[in-house]
């Protein structure tokens, strides 16, 4: 009974780190993305003091999504962002092997988080799961530009999340 008890309380324990992955931060803004008439999304940014100031530590992207979209779609997607933005580099093709090798794909409900650590790396939790992170600042900026640049492609979106509106 005792194991059955220690089992739990660490079942339990580990649930609630996993989930929790913005808990201590404060949202900054949120927005839906909606092409046509599909909800694809719902974003949020969140900072350490709800403000939004650029890349930093503690700053977090969650995307709940609202439509199953398969892995190697979101790599592609992103590749077309970067090269919309200007941002696509050599480097650009490893980061992307990185991120299929990170994500799976999404389905309706799923969760994914970009948490910037102390060193700008990008940790990204699945479902409150931490699932890989790429350690390159760069990166980071890069992939962040496709919601909070001033070149993204959905600049409503963008003002909502960065809270502008």
């Amino acid at each position: 009974m005792l194991r059955l008890s220690g089992l739990i309380l660490t079942l339990l324990l580990a649930t609630t780190s996993s989930a929790n992955v913005t808990a201590e931060l404060n949202q900054v803004g949120n927005a839906t993305l909606k092409v046509m008439f599909w909800t694809i999304y719902d974003s949020y940014l969140y900072s350490k003091d709800g403000v939004y100031r650029g890349v930093e530590p503690e700053l977090a992207l969650r995307i709940d999504y609202r439509r199953n979209i398969k892995r190697d779609d979101l790599i592609d997607r992103t590749r077309k962002e970067w090269r919309k933005q200007g941002v696509y580099a050599g480097s650009s093709e490893t980061w992307l092997q990185q991120l299929g090798a990170i994500w799976p794909d999404m389905k309706r409900g799923d969760q994914i988080v970009l948490r910037v650590n102390a060193e700008l790396a990008s940790e990204f939790f699945f479902n409150g799961e931490l699932v890989g992170s790429i350690v390159d600042p760069i990166f980071t900026q890069r992939f962040l530009s496709i919601w909070l640049s001033e070149k993204s492609s959905y600049p409503d979106l963008r003002d909502q999340l960065v809270g502008l509106s």
